[in-house]
């Protein structure tokens, strides 16, 4: 299974490199199933696998009894960054810029609040030791019905931290099988994550992590205005 999982990637990132430099086109149809398991020497389930990615991304489409062609990129929509509102504690930082309907009213809970002990890396970020535990809650937030951004909230049950500040940080990785599922993409398709870790002197310490496929969203940061 691990092979074939590398496999699929390496034959995915390949073709994802000849559409952007340009060796295939916008209107190209590329290798058939047979042509491009001889140039990669890899089964067609493979195949099937790293097309799968590729169209979920938004680079390839295909059609019916005529093969696979490769699109136009999308212009990924922009995701505003906003400090936390403390009057709406579940709206998520960024929002979809004026006119996109930026709140989200449309929020599913992907995974209710749990208590469970703090993973190794959440633990040092919230400056406790590990196995602290946490209320974890997963909420997916949608535009039209339309998957935009996972977040995961994790709080220190009970207690407070030692160490206090804001901390943001943004990442690209290879999207977790759930969170894939949720955002209507694949595993090990590309996410931007943004990871916010809030130690607070009078309230809970908490981690926020956004997860977006970074093909179909860029998140942005604005400077802050100051008044003259």
């Amino acid at each position: 299974m691990a092979r074939r999982t590398t496999a699929y990637r390496r034959v995915a990132e390949n073709l994802r490199e000849q559409i952007a430099d340009g060796r295939l086109k916008p209107g190209d149809r590329i290798p058939s199933l047979t042509e491009l398991q001889n140039v990669f020497s890899v089964s067609d389930t493979v195949i099937l696998e790293a097309r799968k990615v590729l169209v979920a991304e938004g680079l390839l489409q295909a059609r019916t009894g005529d093969g696979t062609y490769v699109r136009d990129r999308p212009e990924p929509q922009r995701l505003v960054h906003h400090e936390p509102d403390e009057s709406s504690p579940t709206r998520p930082l960024f929002q979809l810029e004026a006119g996109e309907a930026g709140l989200f009213p449309d929020m599913v809970e992907v995974e209710p609040e749990t208590s469970s002990p703090a993973s190794a890396t959440v633990a040092r970020r919230l400056g406790v030791r590990t196995g602290r535990r946490v209320r974890r809650t997963v909420r997916l937030f949608r535009h039209d019905g339309v998957p935009v951004q996972l977040i995961t909230v994790q709080t220190l049950a009970s207690g407070r931290t030692d160490a206090i500040g804001v901390e943001e940080e943004i990442t690209s990785r290879a999207a977790m099988d759930f969170e894939a599922r949720a955002l209507g993409g694949v595993a090990g398709q590309l996410v931007t994550t943004m990871t916010r870790v809030e130690r607070q002197a009078l309230g809970p310490a908490r981690v926020l992590e956004t997860v977006v496929l970074a093909e179909l969203y860029t998140l942005v940061y604005r400077p802050a205005v100051v008044a003259g």
